[in-house]
């Protein structure tokens, strides 16, 4: 009896978990994501889905109070269920992306952004059309 409860709590919970995982291999990422700190500052992301596995990316970042000091990146980068990496020298940036935002996680501190900013953070989806990348706010 206790093998058929267990069995039957697996089943339930692997029902229920692929009603809330989503497939990232479907995921299309294209669209612009925000976050808004007020006065510690704000940021801004950007993509174009360009082929199955290639994005092109767009990050502007402002930090808060007293400087506003800023940081630009774009760049081309290879995706892969759901996540995007660009390394080069001492800097990092790895994408998360998932339907309704992207986790963006910096190393290091070279990635050529103004003093102590970095591109940390939680951006929500606000829109899935895509951007003009070529303006980067």
């Amino acid at each position: 009896m206790l093998k058929h409860s267990i069995l039957f709590s697996i089943s339930i919970l692997f029902t229920l978990s692929s009603f809330y995982l989503e497939k990232t291999t479907d995921l299309n990422p294209t669209g612009t994501y925000e976050y808004d700190h007020g006065n510690n500052g704000n940021g801004k992301v950007k993509v174009q889905k360009l082929s199955t596995d290639k994005i092109k990316v767009s990050i502007f970042v402002v930090g808060g109070e007293p400087s506003h000091n800023m940081g630009e990146f774009m760049n081309v980068l290879k995706i892969k269920n759901g996540t995007a990496i660009y390394k080069s020298g001492d800097c990092g940036l790895k994408f998360v992306f998932t339907s309704k935002s992207v986790k963006v996680i910096q190393t290091g501190w070279d990635c050529e952004f103004g003093a102590g900013i970095v591109a940390d953070g939680y951006y929500k989806k606000i829109s899935s059309k895509v951007p003009n990348m070529d303006e980067p706010y």
